[in-house]
């Protein structure tokens, strides 16, 4: 690709599913990744109440639970994150009109939502899941390609945000694990169904997995503790070499433990290498996000209520650590990333859709939804929480059909001075192919 050139395409206006260049543009196959996201979130959401009261000596209840586990972490906290931000939103703040390989992202989305298919017709998960990797890994290959290659002329590789920085070291991540993932089950497949390595494997990738989900989480922190403090990010630089340790530090101890154990070791009990390497990072990641609140005066509208919750998490994990062992912890990562992910719906939707969610809308969700998450791992709160958690999914339901249906529009910025990033300083919504006939920077600028 040369290191310049000129992008010029027709500047137009569209709705919310279509905007973005036709269906393989940016913003239509975030869009896409988006609506899945709630779908699997709703379908998986609603395995967790017979989850909670079955028997896990069932059969039965061990299918729910891979299927539970699935819908919840690949293909509705993942895609939202990396597929649904990444694909929306890495493009806005690098300057760029779209992504490097806009139908291959397209294409990606069709594999996730095909393997997504496949899951909840129960049809065998090793092939869904190859699919899923297959798709997974060529999205990693497009957000680095666009990074290096796809960035303003403006937009130095050093100051890309640090929610770009967190896509771009999620997918470096993605690269390094998911071959080795995609081979477990492949060895799977040859096996037959009567099998259980492709069970291993998955249960074994719920190490690099936390990595998968907390990096992308980490990068709509950042960009909400910046936008609502009014202030950049402290220690910017060390946050960044924090992200680096936990993206290629975390998988490749992965990756070393797989090869050397075996995947019947991994589930059982991690090394104490592989949880260092994630619990460190996210550790000075806290120290940061604190001293940038202290630094700034913190406005705590609805998504830095989620980027505070999430936070909260993080600092309860190591208590679950001492009470539960790791397997508590990890029960804590996943409604974190699904609060990061609420925090980056709030902040940018009406970017995507141009309208305005009612404020106290938006508290009572957060309400229900952190309420829910305590409840349901203290003893006895099980049933109340999951309950609450219920709740939270039908208020977020109704915000995304006021939102939708709604005649509130919003402002370019309607975030005020704090928002300093690229895509404030495009109307709301985001005008179809944004950028266009800006110049666009290789990997030399």
């Amino acid at each position: 690709m040369p290191a310049e050139r000129q992008v010029r395409t027709k500047v137009a206006a569209g709705g919310f599913l279509t905007r973005g260049g036709g269906l393989s543009g940016h913003k239509a196959v975030g869009t896409l990744y988006l609506v899945m996201a709630v779908l699997a979130g709703l379908i998986g959401g609603g395995l967790a109440l017979p989850l909670r009261i079955g028997a896990d000596t069932d059969a039965s209840w061990g299918r729910m639970a891979i299927d539970h586990g699935a819908l919840m972490v690949l293909f509705c906290a993942l895609p939202a994150l990396v597929g649904g931000f990444g694909s929306w939103f890495v493009p806005l703040l690098l300057g760029a009109p779209d992504m490097a390989f806009r139908r291959l992202n397209l294409a990606c989305w069709a594999g996730v939502a095909l393997s997504f298919g496949l899951v909840v017709a129960g049809v065998s998960t090793a092939a869904a899941m190859m699919l899923w990797c297959l798709a997974m890994l060529g999205l990693a290959i497009n957000i680095v390609a666009t990074a290096l290659n796809m960035r303003g002329r403006t937009v130095a590789l050093g100051a890309m945000p640090l929610f770009v920085w967190a896509q771009v070291l999620t997918a470096m991540m993605m690269v390094i694990v998911l071959p080795v993932l995609a081979a477990a089950l492949t060895r799977g497949l040859l096996a037959g169904a009567g099998s259980d390595i492709v069970v291993r494997a998955l249960r074994a990738f719920s190490g690099p997995e936390v990595g998968l989900l907390l990096l992308p989480a980490a990068g709509v922190i950042c960009q909400l503790v910046e936008t609502f403090s009014g202030v950049g990010l402290r220690l910017r630089e060390t946050a960044l070499g924090a992200m680096v340790v936990l993206s290629v530090g975390g998988a490749s101890v992965w990756v070393h433990d797989v090869f050397a154990t075996g995947l019947v070791a991994q589930p059982d009990a991690r090394p104490l290498s592989e949880q260092a390497v994630m619990a460190l990072p996210m550790l000075v990641l806290l120290v940061a996000w604190g001293r940038t609140i202290m630094a700034g005066r913190p406005v705590f509208r609805v998504p830095m209520l989620w980027a505070v919750a999430f936070m909260a998490l993080l600092v309860a994990a190591p208590l679950q650590v001492l009470a539960d062992g790791g397997a508590g912890a990890h029960a804590l990562v996943l409604p974190a990333a699904l609060f990061a992910a609420f925090g980056g719906f709030y902040y940018w939707i009406g970017k995507m859709a141009g309208g305005a969610y009612p404020e106290w809308m938006g508290r009572l969700h957060v309400t229900l939804a952190v309420g829910g998450s305590v409840l349901s791992v203290l003893p006895g709160g099980v049933m109340a929480g999951v309950a609450m958690q219920g709740l939270s999914m039908l208020a977020f339901v109704a915000v995304l059909a006021v939102v939708l249906l709604g005649r509130r529009r919003v402002s370019g910025n309607y975030w005020g001075a704090g928002a300093r990033t690229l895509e404030w300083t495009l109307p709301s919504p985001a005008p179809r192919d944004s950028f266009a006939g800006f110049m666009v920077g290789g990997a030399g600028a």
